[in-house]
Order: structure tokens, then sequence, then C-alpha cells
């Protein structure tokens, strides 16, 4: 689940009395990396003359301590799905519910990311961060003591709802409790911390379901959710937003219901067709062209609502004049979207092409994974000290594009360590440029205003692996039954379809299996050309960055 949240300013720096950065008041400090800088003086967060007293001592470690446990939280939430899935469906006795089990969480995070971003506005930043981790925990426990598979969903919507509100949350508090000089450092650490806690969440439910049961690995958030929030409710001040004060009824009315009530449902219709064509419906059937166009008139709707709300909507229109948050939205949309779907298809390459077991296809996902947790961080450290964070994007770009790209190439007898170097270097690329649209979040936007921000980059973030998985898929299945067709004609398509890779091997003879592989092998390869436009659709996002700055410079 992995994801996360800068301006130019022309005037001297003037640090808030408790902040850590060097003290810069008696001097002009020039920009260590030249680069076509807007020397527009209207800043966001942070701006010149600041005081914001930000925490620091024991109490800033705690809570950092605290943000780190959510997170931890989060990451292992969804990554130790996919290890649960065989025993929740021998446990439920049913195998119709596994796509709900995986997507349901989703599906909740993307219809209320926009409404937990303006109630961050609206409430209590500490309250409503704490309300998203109580009902976090509740979907958890749900989930963990589910006597059926309807009640083990619901439990993952409940999860769903408090995601959405954690990971604005936190990325939210960050603004408050960090100075914006040292926010993309901060930011990088979360990020690797929540990606090492996401790779490591087949190992540890793995240990869970063979030592306890499935229900351990939802009840190990329990204990996690409970610690956090005790430091949270006790350590956190922060100032009231503007608009905390209104009425109730004015802050119900801010929180524009009516606009989130036509948005969940257009987010269900259009993700819902996405799963279920070409596996539960064919793609051009009344089902599937229904929801599609049931969709496209809610987002419409939507969008009028929205337009006629005017500063009480959700997802102000006015927000989108800071170019930064449409160019960071598109460029996680492409990012994110590259890595999950050349993830996902390396690992049918893994097992189908090379024939490796499910646990080595898994540990040769790491290298993916351990360059983003190493990148992250690195990317934070470099903004820190540059004071710029779109050059980071730039180089993920080129990066992402060269890894995929050579990954395009391969055939059943590539080197193994060549393909671990590209997975490796398209990780470290993801990890060096997925933090970067949340830190121009909080450097373009007002304080009051960062968490409706983050919420528009995050929710690229977010639906971009769902559409593109679905898209890879139906891509895939064109391409495999053509190339099988290439490469053995004599072979019947039909009884193919019906095979697993693993029957196929024991069913076919060496001669007609050679040659399927390589069709399986071709179709693949075709298929990564979905997440090579990705990467190369990336640079976009890169050019329409605003170029603003972390520090306070004359």
């Amino acid at each position: 689940m992995y994801e996360t949240a800068l301006k130019q300013a022309a005037a001297q720096t003037q640090c808030a009395p408790n902040e850590t950065l060097p003290d810069v008041e008696q001097t002009t400090r020039p920009s260590r990396v030249q680069f076509d800088i807007d020397e527009g003086d209207d800043r966001g967060t942070d701006a010149v003359g600041d005081d914001t007293q930000y925490p620091k001592g024991a109490t800033l470690y705690a809570i950092s301590g605290a943000l780190a446990i959510v997170l931890v939280s989060i990451g292992l939430d969804g990554g130790i799905m996919a290890v649960t899935l065989p025993a929740l469906s021998d446990h439920f006795h049913t195998i119709r519910d596994i796509g709900w089990y995986s997507t349901t969480l989703n599906l909740v995070m993307c219809s209320f990311v926009f409404l937990f971003g303006k109630a961050y506005t609206l409430f209590s930043v500490k309250h409503l961060f704490l309300l998203s981790l109580v009902i976090f925990e509740v979907g958890n426990v749900l989930c963990t003591f589910a006597q059926s598979s309807p009640m083990f969903i619901f439990g993952r919507a409940i999860a769903g709802l408090g995601c959405a509100g954690l990971l604005s949350g936190v990325f939210t508090i960050f603004t408050h409790t960090f100075p914006l000089g040292q926010r993309a450092m901060v930011g990088g650490i979360g990020g690797g911390i929540e990606m090492l806690s996401n790779v490591s969440a087949a190992p540890v439910g793995g240990a869970l379901i063979s030592g306890w049961t499935w229900r351990a690995c939802f009840g190990i958030n329990i204990p996690l959710g409970i610690f956090g929030c005790v430091l949270i409710s006790y350590l956190l001040q922060l100032p009231p937003n503007p608009d905390e004060t209104l009425p109730l009824k004015e802050k119900l009315k801010g929180l524009d219901l009516a606009g989130t009530a036509v948005f969940a449902p257009a987010v269900v219709c259009l993700l819902l067709p996405l799963q279920w064509g070409g596996s539960v419906y064919r793609w051009d059937s009344a089902q599937i062209i229904a929801l599609f166009i049931l969709s496209g008139f809610l987002l419409s709707a939507f969008i009028v609502i929205e337009w006629k709300s005017g500063e009480r909507a959700s997802l102000p229109l006015r927000i989108f004049k800071k170019r930064s948050l449409l160019a960071g939205s598109f460029f996680g949309f492409c990012c994110n979207s590259a890595a999950f779907v050349t993830e996902y298809y390396m690992s049918i390459y893994f097992q189908g092409v090379r024939g490796y077991s499910a646990a080595k296809t898994g540990a040769l996902a790491l290298p993916l994974v351990a360059g983003m947790s190493i990148a992250a961080p690195l990317a934070g450290a470099f903004t820190t000290w540059a004071g710029y964070y779109f050059p980071t994007m730039y180089t993920a770009t080129v990066f992402a594009s060269v890894a995929v790209g050579v990954l395009t190439t391969i055939h059943a007898d590539t080197s193994l360590s060549l393909l671990m170097c590209m997975l490796a270097l398209l990780g470290f690329a993801v990890g060096l440029g997925i933090q970067a649209p949340q830190v121009a979040a909080q450097t373009v936007l007002e304080a009051k205003e960062v968490s409706i921000g983050l919420a528009v980059v995050q929710f690229g973030s977010w639906m971009g692996p769902v559409l593109f998985l679905s898209a890879g898929a139906t891509l895939f299945a064109n391409r495999l039954n053509a190339e099988i067709h290439a490469y053995s004609p004599s072979t019947n398509i039909t009884s193919i379809d019906n095979m697993g890779l693993t029957e196929l091997r024991n069913t076919l003879g060496n001669d007609v299996l050679n040659d399927v592989l390589a069709g399986y092998s071709e179709a693949l390869v075709q298929t990564l050309y979905l997440p090579l436009t990705l990467c190369c659709a990336s640079i976009i996002g890169c050019i329409a960055m605003e170029r603003k700055s972390v520090k306070k410079t004359e």
C-alpha cells in the first residue's frame, strides 16, 4: 500500500524557534543545484516569518515512533492479504469471495480519500486521526473474529475506511510536526518503513498461520494500534484548524457529503467491471457496459456538485490551479502502476516460464521492494540537502524506463542475475520519485489545505495499479492465445486456457511444452510494454511539476 507528501520563496530564511535547520538568518545561501526555479513569492506552508513551535526532544521522537507504528500496521495489513487467501478460502469453504478479500479495502480507500482530505481541514487533526485509527482497528477486530465470509469482507471495508483517514493523517501530522525543510527526509523514512513492513508481511503472515491461525494475521495489528493510539493521545499537541471552531452544522455542510455520496459509487462502478471483465462477465456484456456508463454519469455528476459547492466542496476546483497536484498525481499514477504491473507479470514469468515455486518467486521479488525501501530515505535526504524534490522525479523516470525496457527483452534463458538487477533498479527508481509529489503538495499549499492536496496525490497512486492490473490482464490474455498459436500451431488453445501453469507442465510433452512456454514468454514480454509506456509517460508529470524549494532562501 504502499504512500506520501514543496515551493520556492524569495526571502531570507527565518527559522522557527524550535527548528533544527542550520542557522542562516544572517547569510544568503545560494542554491547548491541550479535549475530553472520559479521565484514567485506565494508560499504555502512555512511561509517566511513562520513562528510555529514544533515539538522536539523526547516528545518528537515519541510522536515519530507512534506514526511509524501506524505505518507498519498499514504496511502489514496491505501486504499480508496475499498469504492468507488460501487459508481464508479453506476456512470459509468458498473461492467466490477471494477477489473481494483483496479489493474491498482499496475500493473503500479510493472512495473516501477526498472526504477525509476535506475533514482534516474542518476538524481537529489529532481527534480525526485517532478516530481513523479506531475505525481501522475495529475493521481488524472484525476480520480477526469473523465467523463468515461476508463478515470478513465487511471488516476489510471498515479497515479500508480507517486507512483512508490514516494515510492522509500521517502526512498531515508531519506538516505540523516538522519544519518544511525536514519533511522530505521524514516522508522518505516513513515511506521506507511502510514499504519494509509491506514486504515483511508475507513471511510474518506465513509464520503466524503456521504457528497459530490466519486470524493472528489481522489480530497482530490490534496491539500495535492500541500502543500508537496511547502515544498520540498523550503526546501530540497541534494548533487548531482555522475552521475547527465552526458549529457542527457548518462543518457537516463543509464535508460535502452529497459529493461523497456520488463519488463513492462512481469509483465502485468503475472498479467492479475492471475486476469482473473477462473473468466473471465478457467485456462486451450488458453488465460491464452498464457499469462503465453509470460510472461516467456519476463522475460527471460529482464534477457538477463540486463546481456548484465552491469552497464547501470536498475537492475545490480552485485547488487544481496548483498544477503540482495534478502533475504529482499523474506521476504517482504512472510509477505505481508500472511497479505493480511489472511485479505481477514477472511473478507469472518466474512461476510459469521458469517453473519456480511460489516461495522462490516471492523471494525473487525482494530486490524490487528492497530498492524502494533504500531509495525512499535517500530521496528525502537529497531533497533536504538540495532543497528541490523534482530532480528525483526525473531520475526515477529514466531509471524506471531503463529497467522495464531491459525486462521487455527477456526470454526463457535470461540470466537470473540480470533480472534481479533490473527489478532492484525499478524498485530504486520508484522509491526515488514516489515521495516527491507528496512533498510538493506540502510546499505549494497552505497548511490548512495540505490534507486535500495529499488526497489528490494519493488517489492517483492508488487508482493506477487497480486500473492497469486489469488492463494488463486483458492484454496478456489476448496476446497469450495469439502467441501460443504462433509458436505451437498444433496445440489446442481451449485446453491450454483451462490449465494452470503447473498442470500445463505436467501434462504437455517436452517438445510441445517448450513451444507453449515460448508463447507464454512472448505474451508476457508484450504485456510489459504497458508498464514501459507508463514509465515513459511519467515524464509529463516531471515537466509539469512546479519548481519550488523546501528551503527559505533569498
